[in-house]
């Protein structure tokens, strides 16, 4: 490899390591020639840095090939029908990962673990989900990641992950903007269309169901982003919106993304929390406006609020259930039990932050995001 990213070299490794050859059907270089570009003129990438980038790109292009490649080989997987999936979209640090979690835990419903979205070939087994040897891989993964990350976003093999998985080999993903200082990709990505990044979500999750069928309950607070590309997908999907005071999620989410930013060369905190404050108000403007002008069926949207689910976790999920018609049995009730009793909010930690050090106010905040709180009805958290 040189001391940039270069396209060729990254399709040819990747080819090299599967020994496959096809990238499928789905256009991808575009987006590629994009995230590439600004990477290698604004990221002030080097070093260790420069390597890890390189392997996530050819990671990304491997998981492309061996995909397409068991679509070829079973053809029966395109014949999946993914019916009534449901969408957690709201901001981050509102619940939604914890609700999540919970609504994994029922029987019936189908979230990815992080495990099958890191290795998802061949196609997981539902007989197998529990014992398949790449989570002992995903969890040599895990193990690699320090408390100070675990602490603001708690991942594990077994626990579901936010569905960018399923589409980062599309070479769409807004989470990259956290991790890299790339404007030029982000400008792309806000006026992009992102038709093709949800079919190649939607060809995934066919992947993933082939052999574990179920419910899909998926979650990324950045769907917000490309919603309308999401219900052109899934016209008949239910979008939860977990809601927060803002003032208590922008510190929150600027903490996450900031320490995930912070390797690049000039990081300054509260230039970031400008950067940031700005992406997540778009993100929930464009989303909010989707909601209003395509209004879909009765029942399509579930507003669920911080503080009725954490007054509340078993009677929440039950509400979730009740309104989108899955079976809530005293099986399920109790294991959502068990996964409250086995993860405390605390378990990696107390996790720190402040809204000044990103040069944010909560006077600020609340104003800035005064069309989303009065919009609905979310109440100051009295703690902030």
């Amino acid at each position: 490899m040189t001391a940039e990213l270069v396209r060729d070299q990254l399709l040819e490794a990747a080819a090299a390591q599967t020994g496959l050859d096809d990238f499928g059907d789905i256009p991808f270089l575009g987006p590629l020639d994009v995230l590439v570009d600004s990477m290698n003129r604004e990221a002030g990438l080097e070093g260790a840095r420069l390597a890890g980038a390189q392997g996530m790109l050819i990671g990304m292009l491997m998981k492309r090939l061996a995909l397409v490649d068991d679509r070829k080989v079973h053809p029966e997987i395109a014949e999946q029908k993914i019916v009534a999936p449901l969408f957690i979209v709201g901001a981050p640090r509102t619940g939604s990962t914890h609700i999540h979690s919970l609504l994994a835990t029922v029987e019936g419903v189908r979230s990815p673990m992080f495990w099958e979205m890191t290795f998802p070939s061949p196609p997981p087994e539902a007989a197998t989900r529990g014992t398949d040897p790449r989570i002992a891989k995903a969890q040599a993964i895990v193990d690699q990641f320090p408390e100070d990350l675990l602490r603001r976003h708690p991942i594990a093999p077994m626990r579901p992950e936010q569905c960018n998985l399923l589409m980062d080999w599309s070479f769409y993903n807004l989470a990259w903007l956290a991790s890299y200082e790339i404007p030029s990709y982000r400008h792309w990505l806000f006026n992009a269309d992102h038709t093709d990044a949800l079919e190649v979500h939607r060809r995934t999750l066919q992947h993933l169901q082939w052999k574990h069928p179920g419910r899909w309950v998926l979650k990324y607070p950045k769907h917000l982003l490309n919603l309308d590309a999401v219900l052109a997908a899934y016209p008949d999907a239910g979008l939860i919106w977990t809601h927060r005071d803002p003032a208590a999620v922008l510190p929150s989410v600027c903490s996450l993304t900031g320490y995930m930013r912070s390797p690049t060369p000039g990081y300054d905190p509260v230039r970031f929390g400008q950067e940031w404050a700005v992406l997540e108000e778009i993100v929930m403007r464009r989303g909010i406006s989707v909601r209003d002008r395509t209004p879909g069926p009765a029942g399509r949207d579930l507003d669920i609020h911080y503080g009725d689910l954490m007054n509340d976790q078993v009677g929440t999920v039950g509400a979730v259930c009740a309104h989108f018609g899955i079976e809530y049995s005293d099986t399920s009730r109790a294991n959502v039990q068990s996964w409250i009793d086995d993860h405390p909010q605390t378990k990696h930690g107390v996790h720190r932050y402040t809204a000044e050090e990103f040069g944010l106010t909560t006077e600020g905040i609340r104003r800035r995001f005064s069309f989303y709180s009065e919009r609905f009805g979310v109440a100051p958290d009295p703690k902030v």
